[in-house]
């Protein structure tokens, strides 16, 4: 009787579970980790697991990779957004899907979707063990832990953009550095007074979007800083952010003029309050040196111009990433070294990679999530198809 491939999975995360259940009953599959399965799918979508994204075309929906977005075509394009919603449906999870075109389990339930993926996985062997070493062999590969060694006919590396890529020296495989990405920013002003209160629909002129900025206790968050932190993952620390805060309801100086004009007896904290908040205008007005007591109608040309253009171009320094607040992580296995079809290593044959470990990540949304379930599904095939 013929011997069952064996196949080794290197992470038990998303795209190391989802290859595991897409393979083929009929081979021997082992997954190792040295967590609990899943555990890293439940934090996510805080806690109600953001699947995916409800962009159903490929290239519209690789634009919100800053990195990976081109490599990841030809897997988008062979499974899509709408093929994992109809997979999650397939095992017994429906999903709606809200703002933004977020996808998102019916039930809003990280720790559901994490069962359900489980159940379709239980013919796999589990060893809770950390790799210390792979070494590839004439006819496969020795996976090296502290507890023994396992021979695999091949061997898929999902261990994501956290691990500790020591365990690849032995195939010489490239890893780019990796950076945080979606994260929070710390600032080189003190921003903790004003902790909790949001800027909305804020213009950024560094990546040219609009968006929500969050002031904290370390200095920025937020969505449009998380897409910031992405974007500029790879940019020396530090560096300047430059804001229009009043894009949308003070376009002009004259417009400006005009407000001040309509609400000449009010202070000038109380007619900048109508468009930003309370808070915030009273800090800015301190670290601007304007007085926001002074009426409306003693603002002269001079000052006027200044707060205007303050409010136009709102300065922030950023002085690094905030410690061990990324959501994902830029960086990993260079992708110049990767099938894009099959993910496999282009010179170590029988050598696949998934997820987050290689040099890929996406906007929040479900994307970074769809990355792992794409390439889950490009390994799978090509196994599959032996």
């Amino acid at each position: 009787m013929e011997r069952a491939c064996r196949i080794g999975i290197i992470g038990g995360g998303p795209a190391g579970v989802m290859t595991a259940a897409l393979l083929d009953k009929r081979f021997d599959i082992t997954i190792f980790d040295t967590k609990t399965l899943l555990v890293t799918l439940l934090p996510t979508g805080g806690g109600k697991c953001n699947i995916t994204n409800s962009e159903t075309d490929y290239r519209s929906f690789a634009a919100n990779y800053p990195r990976g977005g081109k490599f990841l075509y030809s897997a988008l394009s062979r499974y899509s957004s709408v093929d994992i919603i109809n997979y999650f449906d397939s095992i017994g999870v429906k999903t709606v899907v809200v703002e933004n075109g977020k996808v998102f389990p019916e039930k809003m339930s990280a720790k559901f979707v994490r069962e359900r993926m489980l159940a379709q996985i239980k013919h796999c062997n589990i060893e809770k063990t950390l790799v210390t070493d792979i070494q590839k062999v004439d006819n496969g590969f020795w996976v090296i832990s502290g507890r023994s060694k396992y021979f695999f006919d091949k061997v898929v590396v999902a261990s994501g953009g956290h691990c500790n890529f020591d365990f690849l020296k032995s195939l010489q495989v490239k890893i780019i550095p990796v950076k945080p990405s979606l994260t929070g920013l710390v600032t080189k002003t003190d921003y903790s007074s004003l902790s909790g209160v949001v800027l909305k629909n804020i213009y950024n002129e560094e990546i040219g979007e609009v968006g929500d900025m969050l002031f904290t206790h370390f200095g920025v968050s937020g969505p449009l800083i998380f897409k910031i932190s992405s974007i500029k993952a790879r940019d020396n620390y530090p560096y300047n952010l430059h804001f229009d805060l009043i894009s949308d309801s003070i376009p002009s100086s004259k417009s400006f003029q005009q407000i001040l004009d309509k609400n000449s007896k009010k202070e000038l904290k109380n007619v900048l309050s109508l468009f930003l908040p309370r808070n915030f205008v009273n800090f800015f007005c301190r670290e601007k040196g304007y007085s926001p007591d002074v009426p409306a109608c003693s603002v002269n040309a001079l000052v006027r111009d200044s707060i205007f253009n303050d409010l136009k171009n709102y300065e922030i320094t950023v002085t690094e990433p905030k410690p061990d607040g990324e959501t994902v992580m830029a960086g990993g296995v260079d992708l110049a070294f990767i099938n894009s079809k099959s993910f496999e290593h282009k010179v170590v044959y029988g050598l696949y990679f998934a997820g987050e470990v290689l040099d890929i990540d996406g906007f929040c949304g479900g994307f970074n999530l769809q990355n792992c379930w794409s390439g889950a599904f490009a390994i799978a095939e090509t196994i599959n198809a032996g």
